[in-house]
């Protein structure tokens, strides 16, 4: 079924609704296809974020200095992934011409950067048992100050496929039946 954003701009082409528009879309309409997979990043220790002191926003707050790189794992996701598209296109196709990789792309297969492109961010306060390896416990309480709860995206250890926000309520609500437990008992 048709859905947002098919037809590759169509409605921006065609003026108005009507019989026109529906003329155009099946003429349109079966004629495009694309493949889309978003990867799943992995957590490690070189990708991260800190405070750019030399660069800040308009209103005078430093902005943030993005590390970013991509793992193995990654990559070979992302290279299986173009293999794989290419192959159900020649599988089944005549008249049909090979994948092309986005035009945004500047990474290997088709990547789009990070920091950039993919706008849910996560995992720069990530969570876990060792102080060590990670800012916030399992409850996204901040491992050196007790009074601290980060209940945001930053949380998240990897980024799921999509939109993290069910997964950063449930996180949220959590910590606040922790943080109340806790000051109940005195505790922070």
């Amino acid at each position: 079924m048709p859905g947002v954003g098919m037809f590759h701009g169509l409605c921006h082409d065609e003026e108005g609704y009507g019989m026109k528009l529906k003329q155009r879309a099946r003429q349109t309409y079966g004629t495009h296809i694309g493949f889309r997979r978003p990867r799943r990043n992995a957590s490690q220790s070189d990708t991260y974020c800190e405070i750019d002191s030399r660069r800040c926003r308009p209103v005078g707050i430093p902005a943030l200095r993005f590390h970013f790189k991509l793992s193995d794992y990654e990559l070979l996701q992302a290279k299986d992934m173009q293999e794989t598209f290419r192959a159900i296109v020649e599988d089944h196709g005549r008249g049909i011409t090979a994948p092309r990789l986005p035009s945004m792309a500047t990474l290997p297969f088709g990547i789009e950067p990070g920091w950039k492109r993919i706008i849910h961010e996560v995992g720069t306060a990530r969570m876990g048992a060792d102080p060590k390896t990670s800012v916030l416990n399992g409850f996204c309480q901040a491992h050196d100050v007790k009074n601290l709860f980060v209940t945001d995206g930053a949380s998240l250890v990897t980024n799921p496929d999509k939109n993290p926000t069910l997964t950063i309520l449930a996180l949220s609500w959590r910590a606040s039946e922790y943080l109340l437990e806790e000051a109940k008992k005195g505790n922070l």
